[in-house]
């Protein structure tokens, strides 16, 4: 065996040494052929090395043209990629959707695709890498805030087979932008696009681009500036989130006071099995008796102060230059940056004292002190004092919304350079061996930094010391705090019994945040071209190479590390660095050619052998075409994938909240008789019913794991392709794809976890449950108070459906009889459905179904089954008029809960009309969501998202928007 390992240990080393020699020969390495036409003008397109069209391609591959681009009026390439049946919203990564998803994710835009993750889809420039943003939970994925859209030619999508060509992490496939590398001339333009019910998601956006040639044509350099900012809309503008909502039971839906926050702003302090409050100052009512706590008449409306869109300003900066150094050899580069700023703003910090977010300190398996009031605290109204002296109570748990110290919210600041340099040429013989030759090599520079700060946070070890208090002995009247060391660090007495005075305030109020670095270097070199001729044509091959470093870090301030201020205790990401050194070969064989019932028969494979921190893995791809007649053509292609472990996986670890069911409850305990005595062997009574905002605020730590392996993944995609020459115009495709993962990375799940706790004779994961006391329920110390988890290959997934993609050019002469020109019209649909999606959570466990669902948990999303994106683009003369309509089929809302009425179908139309003034300038208008279509609203935890009850990307909740702009080209 050992001898056997060798053996192909020292044939991996042998491609990838005989690649680099190729590509030596060639003089360093090569020329992106991808990013050329042919004399027929047809767009060579990604998805291999060896250069063909989209339609000729044996990947499915969709191709967005600069007119499709400008459709719908979009300047954030992020909102444009959620156009498309393909994509699914980027659930914790988008402008809409980021604002509850860590600190250093907040404003993010990332891509879906296949609604697999956007970790699990690559994205290029010019078939180069980008660097990844920097985030709490994605950090190998792109943020498409970066990267601007005045200067893109076209963008390239790859459905499958991509991790042999590009390497790790193309499971769902590979987005490439493609530059206009040869623009001459200088443009200027600008838009201006705006929500019009409120006036809000106000957009400009504006962009100047220069290009030349010097040196008599040898060379060429291209510049690009755009600034563009979409502003804030807030929930207190939309019904949709003006005020609190909980749908909890299908026939029950509860919108406002009802639904607002059990914490709120004047303090709940709890005694006993009650809890009581202040009103128009005073604790008491005209009886003298003190005033119990109701949510609807105290609670506080969170959706009022929450944002529905994050704020994002953007200023992207773009050169390119190529020169001829001899007459088949080319040394290009790029330059990329980009700055991001964002702003996510939501409501106050609910402290519960005795929850893990507003301890003092603490960590994993160390208890924090809970900021409780000590029954000495001078400050305690008599009313309240006397209860607590009378049930004998030393300390009182108490609540209270921080909102007057300040509402929260991450502000990031995000920069992204990038650096690309090669030389690339062409030849016509490898010293004699095989013809049109052309060859690559690169060198690609990137970082992504970002500076978080999270404004609202209050101090707990300031707080904790401030309820401390007694009489001052130097200060007769006044007080002081009692601890000599918290005085003398300028402790101030703290009294939650009255508004703050502005000296507490500032006192209790502080800032804190993190910063974070991603970094990514990328060589690569490649040759490609025809080995020899066979009967059928030429044998294709490409040969490359490939090494990439990608390293970062986030590093959280102290008195995150340690817990001492409110909001989640994390712990720091340690710079990690991953190296990866890769090797490849890619052929395409012509069997038949040009013979009865095969006017095409061609097999195709790729090998790429890859070593990453000492891991060897290998991928692959296989299939072929057969053109059975012309203009119909059969493609199959079978592969592997793998996606590697990022920073965030393998390092750190955090505090986490949310609903977790208890299995020990009265209503969930007897689902089998082992839950029941396992319950019971807990000291769990069989009566325990606990009020809803104790499953609503289940803690726990989550972590990263150093010994995680790649994910695998088998793609298979067949399907046809149709250019019928009866039929000039006209091309259809249909593919079939199906999607197996294996050793998803991810946690078991804490709900799970409780679940198996009780469920199994093993009494599986119980050394991550905490049960304890709380002061909702008295006398308790059963409660569940957390679940700890931790990252691991655990889970399986299987995706399945078909991608349909049709389009038809044609001269409306053709139909109706015109002595002039009556113009050309452009048809085209996108139609993604899916028909299996299962996810195993936990191998020898029962998959879960996701087919037919729009929403999920934050972790595990559904799939929509049915979703198109179809358009209608009239050209006559100088007019354009383009008409797109969306689909988002109708779904349920979520696997997670039963019994819900369905989301009806949306269709959500766009208008856009444009008119040359010149060649190359252009004035347009257009309008989005042109009916004026309302979000739905999804059963409470239903939706995926974090504290928000629809899902944008799906459904728009911005409602009818117009915009307009010119491009002036000289």
């Amino acid at each position: 065996m050992r001898g056997q390992k060798s053996a192909r240990r020292a044939m991996r080393r042998g491609v990838l040494f005989y690649s680099a020699a190729l590509a030596a020969l060639a003089g360093a390495a090569g020329a992106q052929a991808q990013e050329t036409e042919t004399d027929d003008d047809v767009i060579v397109v990604t998805g291999s090395r060896i250069p063909r069209s989209n339609v000729e391609n044996n990947v499915p591959t969709i191709l967005l043209g600069e007119d499709q681009l400008e459709s719908q009026g979009f300047e954030n390439l992020a909102d444009i990629a959620t156009q498309l049946p393909g994509f699914a919203p980027s659930f914790g990564g988008a402008r809409t959707q980021s604002t509850f998803s860590g600190a250093t994710s907040s404003g993010l835009n990332t891509i879906n695709l296949r609604n697999l993750s956007s970790i699990r889809t690559v994205v290029l420039m010019n078939g180069r890498r980008l660097p990844a943003t920097v985030s709490s939970g994605t950090s190998s994925s792109v943020d498409l805030n970066a990267i601007p859209t005045a200067n893109i030619e076209r963008i390239e999508i790859l459905t499958g087979g991509a991790s042999a060509i590009y390497g790790a992490d193309a499971v769902a496939g590979v987005v490439n932008i493609i530059t206009k590398q040869d623009f001459e001339g200088f443009e200027f333009g600008a838009s201006y696009g705006v929500a019009l019910d409120e006036y809000d998601n106000k957009n400009p956006s504006g962009y100047v681009m220069f290009g030349t040639p010097f040196a008599d044509d040898r060379g060429h350099i291209s510049l690009t500036a755009q600034y563009d900012y979409q502003g804030l809309v807030s929930c207190r503008n939309r019904f949709l989130c003006a005020e609190d909502f909980a749908w909890l039971s299908p026939s029950t839906q509860v919108r406002g006071p009802a639904a607002y926050s059990g914490v709120g702003l004047n303090g709940r302090f709890f005694l006993g099995a009650n809890s009581y409050t202040s009103r128009n100052g005073s604790y008491t009512d005209a009886n003298g008796a003190l005033i119990p706590f109701s949510v609807p008449i105290d609670g506080f409306n969170r959706n009022a102060v929450r944002s529905l869109a994050i704020p994002t300003e953007r200023i992207m900066l773009a050169a390119e230059a190529n020169y001829d150094l001899a007459p088949r050899i080319n040394v290009f580069t790029e330059i990329n940056y980009a700055s991001t700023d964002t702003e996510g703003t939501f409501e106050g910090h609910p402290f519960q004292s005795q929850q893990p977010g507003s301890l003092f300190g603490g960590g994993p398996g160390v208890p924090g002190l809970q900021a409780t009031i000590p029954v000495n605290n001078p400050f305690i109204p008599a009313a309240l004092l006397t209860e607590a002296q009378n049930q004998g109570v030393t300390e009182i748990t108490w609540w209270q919304r921080f909102e007057p110290l300040g509402s929260r919210g991450a502000t990031n600041f995000r920069e992204t350079m990038r650096f690309a340099a090669g030389l690339r040429g062409d030849f016509d013989t490898l010293a004699g061996l095989g013809s049109d030759w052309s060859w690559e090599a690169s060198y690609v520079f990137g970082r992504t930094n970002v500076e978080s700060n999270t404004e609202g946070l209050v101090a707990t070890d300031r707080l904790y010391y401030g309820l401390r208090v007694e009489a001052d002995p130097a200060n007769p009247g006044g007080f002081r705090c009692v601890d000599p060391g918290a005085r003398a660090a300028g402790c101030i007495p703290i009294n939650p019994f009255a508004p703050y005075t502005q000296a507490m305030s500032n006192y209790l109020a502080v800032s804190a945040g993190a910063r974070a670095e991603n970094e990514l270097e990328q060589g690569l070199a490649f040759i490609t071209g025809s080995l020899f001729e066979l009967p059928a044509g030429p044998l294709q091959v490409a040969l490359g190479v490939e090494s990439r470093r990608t390293s970062g870090f986030i590093d959280n301030d102290d008195v995150i590390n340690r817990g001492l201020v409110t909001g989640n205790q994390i712990s720091d990401n340690d710079q990690t660095q991953f190296e990866t050194n890769e090797g490849y070969v890619e052929t395409i064989i012509p069997v038949l050619a040009d013979a009865p019932f095969a006017q095409a028969l061609s097999l195709e494979g790729a090998y790429r052998w890859s070593e990453t921190n000492d891991a060897e893995y290998e991928t692959w791809k296989y299939g072929g075409e057969w053109s059975p007649i012309d203009g119909f053509r059969l493609r199959a292609m079978r592969a592997r994938a793998v996606r590697t472990p990022t920073l965030i996986e393998v390092t750190g670890i955090f505090q986490t909240f949310g609903v977790v069911a208890d299995p020990c409850t009265a209503a969930r305990r007897n689902a089998n008789a082992t839950r029941a005595a396992n319950c019971d062997a807990d000291g769990v009574p069989a009566n325990y019913a606990p009020p809803l905002v104790v499953e609503q605020s289940v803690a726990g730590f989550s972590g990263g794991n150093p010994n995680l392996v790649p994910e695998e993944a088998t793609t298979l995609t067949y399907g046809l392709v149709a250019q019928p020459d009866f039929l000039p115009g006209f091309t259809l495709t249909v593919d079939r794809f199906e999607i197996e993962l294996e050793g998803i990375i991810n946690t078991v799940g804490r709900q799970t976890q409780a679940n198996l706790c009780y469920d199994t004779v093993a009494r599986s994961f119980c050394n991550n449950i905490v049960r304890g006391s709380n002061p909702v329920v008295p006398g308790a110390n059963y409660v569940l108070n957390a679940v700890n988890d931790q990252l691991q290959n655990v889970r399986e997934q299987t995706v399945k459906g078909v991608d349909i993609e049709a389009s038809y050019t044609f001269p409306l002469n053709a139909i109706f009889a015109s002595n002039g020109d009556p113009g050309e019209l452009t048809l085209r649909g996108l139609v993604t459905i899916y028909d299996e999606v299962l996810l195993t959570q936990l191998p020898g466990t029962p998959p879960i179904d996701l087919l037919g669902f729009a929403g999920g948990s934050t972790s595990d999303q559904g799939f929509v089954e049915r979703q198109g994106t179809f358009s209608a683009t009239y050209d006559r003369g100088p007019v354009n008029l383009n008409w797109t309509t969306r689909w988002v089929g109708e779904a349920d809302m979520s696997p997670f809960v039963t019994g819900f009425p369905k989301v009806d179908a949306e269709f959500y139309h766009s208008l856009r009309f444009g008119y040359d003034v010149s060649e190359g300038s252009e004035v347009y208008f257009g309008i989005t969501n042109l009916t004026n279509e309302d979000p739905p609203f999804f059963a409470t935890a239903a939706s995926g998202t974090q504290a928000l009850d629809t899902i944008p990307g799906y459904y728009d909740i911005f409602g009818r928007q117009a915009y307009a702009g010119f491009r002036l080209t000289f």
